[in-house]
């Protein structure tokens, strides 16, 4: 339970443990159908137990109405201030841009009142290239005057459908001066990007309407046949999912450097970046390329494959969408929990699963849930260490095969009464179903009509001590027990030999 909650906030002490095992575990018939049956999402609360531990719950301060009102005040208030500072803000910029906008007018009108060379002069000192760049800033500073005053006054602003001016576009160069030369390759750069919009929104114009008659022919097909489509969308989006999932293997694969998928594409970029192909130097009997031998090559292709979501995959997951979306508006068996996201999130893994529990769902805010040991695959681990000891690494033989190696001590006469009488006795004999698996191991190994008895002891807690305590009552005590001498000379550990040790047998 460490391993599994290594962050568990209070800490299980050896009793309490014990006490888990003794009222939770048991031991299975049949091991692997039980793990099968934890997997399965249908079964798993039939076997998971929740062991809450003692928290302290958070104190949670209760805000009276006052508080509460005088709080929505102060917010209210601050929110007031903010609006006002921006207000204050835009309507600084608008007076900033209206006085540029005056004095940029007032050197646009003194063109005709003061000598041309002087005019040009104070234009260049004001920043402008030439009397075209004016009057681009101009119109720039005016538009957004006029956006300012709309959003000032609420109206919304209409976009500018008009097409660009081209009365230039078609007159030839020798008719033009050198400004109106600058102006036609403006008024061309301008109607290119006009067209180029129109030609784009035409185009999806009619992809909507594709879209929209495709939809219609859908609707009719649901209609008509409406088991028939939701079988057709289920086909569909399990074939989109096996691509996206298909995409990932491969681009994990391309990321292992000894994989063959990253060794057969770094070959075809070093053949692609050679001046002779790899199959032309090999006929010439050339040197083999050596490009991936140097991990700086390597280096190289990584930079190649660090890519970007592509946009094919963002259309798989968009039409996977599209067809989640359908079938948990039409199929009733659909349900939210069924869809791609949520099968591959990671609180679906049977990881979390095992920690965290089905019901109710994990709120990493909830102390007491933080407080909680989920027992559920433990419940059969634990007693199934008896039987197989390497699932806890332990290279020892289990509880059927060191029963078995002990019968086969004794001759074949006497093996036959000593199955006939196996005896559980101990805390852990204790465990739900241990005399039933023991047996049923036991028949699976043993001869037809070996009259094969488990039993059980009444007390088994309690009879091994009780069974130790009459024994120190008999006269024959003294002749197995360890005087003083014994234990000081052989230590504690040392067990006389006597008729009932195993010392004696062997």
């Amino acid at each position: 339970m460490q391993l599994k909650y290594p962050t568990f906030p209070t800490k299980m002490t050896n009793v309490q443990a014990q006490k888990i095992v003794h009222d939770h575990v048991y031991v299975a018939q049949d091991y692997q159908d039980v793990l099968k049956r934890i997997e399965d999402r249908s079964t798993f609360s039939e076997i998971d137990r929740i062991i809450q531990f003692p928290f302290v719950a958070p104190v949670i301060e209760e805000k009276t109405e006052e508080e509460l009102a005088r709080q929505a005040a102060k917010k209210e208030e601050n929110a007031r201030r903010l609006r006002e500072a921006a207000a204050k803000s835009r309507l600084e910029k608008l007076v900033a841009r209206e006085q540029q906008f005056e004095a940029f007018t007032a050197l646009k009108n003194a063109k005709g009142t003061v000598r041309k060379a002087e005019w040009l002069a104070q234009l260049k000192q004001a920043g402008f290239k030439d009397e075209a760049d004016l009057d681009d800033t101009l119109k720039q500073i005016d538009t957004a005057i006029q956006r300012a005053r709309n959003k000032e006054l609420g109206i919304d602003e209409q976009e500018e459908k008009e097409p660009p001016a081209t009365h230039l576009v078609d007159v030839p160069d020798e008719e033009l001066s050198e400004v109106e030369k600058k102006e036609k390759r403006k008024q061309k750069l301008l109607k290119a990007s006009y067209d180029a919009r129109q030609r784009a929104k035409k185009a999806k114009e009619e992809a909507k309407a594709q879209e929209a008659e495709q939809a219609r022919l859908e609707e009719e097909k649901r209609l008509r046949e409406p088991e028939k489509w939701v079988e057709e969308i289920k086909e569909k989006r399990q074939a989109v999912i096996d691509k996206i999932k298909k995409r990932k293997r491969l681009a994990a694969e391309l990321s292992d450097r000894r994989s063959r998928a990253s060794q057969m594409r770094m070959r075809s970029i070093a053949n692609l970046a050679s001046d002779s192909p790899t199959s032309k130097r090999r006929r010439k009997g050339q040197e083999e390329d050596t490009f991936g031998a140097d991990d700086e090559d390597w280096m190289i292709y990584r930079e190649i494959s660090r890519e970007d979501e592509s946009d094919d995959e963002e259309e798989d997951l968009s039409t996977l969408n599209h067809y989640e979306s359908l079938l948990l508006q039409y199929d009733p068996n659909f349900l939210p929990s069924d869809s791609y996201e949520a099968a591959s999130s990671p609180t679906n893994t049977l990881i979390h699963l095992l920690a965290r529990g089905q019901y109710p769902p994990y709120d990493p805010s909830d102390v007491g849930q933080m407080h909680q040991l989920h027992v559920n695959v433990e419940r059969v681990r634990v007693s199934e260490a008896l039987f197989q000891p390497t699932i806890i690494g332990l290279d020892q033989a289990g509880l059927v095969e060191t029963v078995s190696d002990i019968v086969k001590t004794f001759d074949p006469d006497s093996r036959k009464p000593i199955i006939k009488t196996i005896f559980l006795t101990g805390g852990f004999s204790h465990l739900p179903g241990l005399a039933d698996r023991l047996m049923a191991a036991m028949r699976s190994i043993s001869p037809v009509g070996s009259g094969i008895q488990v039993r059980t002891a009444k007390d088994p807690q309690l009879d091994a001590w009780k069974g130790a305590s009459l024994f120190t009552t008999l006269p024959s005590y003294q002749q197995h027990a360890i005087t003083k001498k014994e234990y000081e000379e052989y230590g504690g550990e040392y067990i006389k030999e006597h008729n009932l040790g195993n010392m004696y047998h062997l």
